[in-house]
């Protein structure tokens, strides 16, 4: 399986410490502009961007060259640029938390996966447990992931009812 992923769930899984998630695809790729947006964070101060540099040196997460518009359906260009790049390169699934780019991507028959599905997809495999799923969505909120609390209930109830199924 390969995806494709953007800025936004590539900081908040770094902050979480959990980058290893990614580890259920094959591969993951992203586009220059994207690696861009991480090395301002960086340059102001932001120190994820040194485990994500990890990953991109190990040829773990494969940065492609983006050669469309940066500009339109009124996205980030880096959110534009994953979605294009999704979009040429087939990818199974693309990682994105933002609600326009999901729009977007859902209109282009994109298969979407938003950082707290993403660990709900780790949950289900059991790489990681239920104690650290419950622990990683509240520091997310807590970092400044918007979800509604009506999502969050939902996916907390699914993670149990997951975690209960597999466990019997």
């Amino acid at each position: 399986m390969k995806a494709a992923i953007n800025t936004s769930p590539l900081i908040f899984l770094t902050k979480l410490g959990m980058l290893d998630c990614l580890r259920i695809y094959e591969n993951v790729y992203t586009t220059e502009l994207v690696i861009e947006e991480i090395e301002k964070g960086m340059d102001r101060g932001f120190i994820e961007a040194l485990s994500i540099k990890k990953l991109i040196d190990k040829k773990f997460i494969l940065v492609k060259e983006f050669e469309g518009k940066k500009e339109g359906l009124n996205l980030h260009p880096g959110e534009l640029s994953v979605i294009e790049l999704a979009k040429k390169i087939k990818v199974d699934e693309l990682i994105v938390d933002d609600k326009r780019a999901i729009s977007a991507a859902k209109y282009f028959g994109l298969k979407i996966v938003s950082t707290p599905y993403l660990l709900l997809k780790n949950l289900k495999i059991e790489r990681i447990d239920l104690d650290t799923f419950k622990a990683a969505m509240d520091r997310l909120i807590d970092f400044g992931y918007y979800i509604s609390p009506n999502l969050y209930v939902k996916i907390l109830e699914k993670a149990d009812k997951m975690w209960i199924a597999d466990g019997e």
